[in-house]
């Protein structure tokens, strides 16, 4: 009921901007690499691939945003939760678009969104392992993305990067109810050698109130990559925003380990390409 209700909610306010001048908005974030692991298990060796899009239009003169959201995941490997498709209305507002500071480590606080997103799952590969989960979920959560020193840079100084998600799930696709919240956080930090080159450190956190093993983990480790046209101003966003990487990192689990040693992972190699617009 609640996920009728909120397509409704959507569609109304769509039909009422409409009415007065649209601002629409387009945000991309792809990922494809190779990974030995994936975190996931030993011998992966598999290419995998993200892809995250939002298309929709601003609420009239306001920082509310109405939109189709689309997550996908594409693999070499025959799992089934690594080729899905999941899709559905969503609505999210910026409340401290206006925020104004004058310290560096409150840049990011513009860009925090909260948001509520109804999906639909299906799955390409293997859909028989994973037709007894459930196939919508109805998400709500707060969600932080910022970049420091990257655009027009001062090389001598540090950048970095920060990608935040905590958002309470109904289900998060699983076989039973999930109820509950998890959390992703994922900074870089690093350096610019200049040319586009840039070493960093990075941490990857998931973290939930369940306590599968998949859900609370830390993969930590280093990385370079190369953004051949960042500093570019003529080239288009989603051009200055490609990159290359290579990464070499350790795993942790946070509470409970894999009783598979095949799963039991400690490390992942990984190298890719990975590309955005308007985030």
């Amino acid at each position: 009921m609640k996920k009728w209700l909120l397509s409704l909610l959507i569609a109304l306010l769509l039909a009422g901007a409409t009415l007065a001048e649209t601002r629409w908005f387009f945000e991309t974030w792809e990922d494809i690499r190779y990974c030995e692991s994936n975190v996931e298990q030993k011998g992966f060796s598999s290419i995998i691939g993200y892809y995250q899009g939002k298309l929709g239009v601003y609420l009239f003169d306001t920082p509310v945003q109405v939109y189709g959201a689309l997550y996908g995941v594409a693999s070499q490997n025959s799992a089934y939760w690594n080729n899905s498709v999941a899709a559905g209305p969503a609505i999210r507002v910026f409340p401290l678009q206006g925020f104004k500071s004058e310290q560096w480590y409150l840049d990011w606080v513009p860009s925090t969104r909260i948001f509520c997103e109804s999906l639909n799952i299906s799955y390409q590969k293997n859909a028989a392992s994973g037709e007894a989960n459930k196939t919508s979920d109805l998400r709500t959560g707060i969600e932080v993305y910022h970049e420091w020193n990257l655009d027009k840079p001062d090389l001598n100084e540090y950048w970095g990067e920060v990608w935040l998600n905590l958002s309470y799930r109904t289900t998060n696709f699983s076989w039973t109810d999930f109820n509950n919240y998890i959390l992703y956080f994922q900074p870089r930090i690093g350096r610019h050698l200049g040319r586009g080159i840039e070493p960093y450190l990075k941490l990857d956190l998931t973290y939930s109130g369940k306590s599968d093993y998949w859900l609370n983990v830390a993969t930590y480790g280093a990385g370079i990559r190369f953004e051949p046209w960042r500093l570019d101003e003529r080239a288009p966003e989603i051009l200055r925003e490609f990159k290359m990487f290579a990464e070499i990192l350790g795993n942790s689990y946070l509470w409970d380990k894999p009783t598979n040693p095949n799963q039991n992972v400690t490390s992942d190699a990984r190298f890719g390409i990975d590309f955005s617009m308007g985030r």
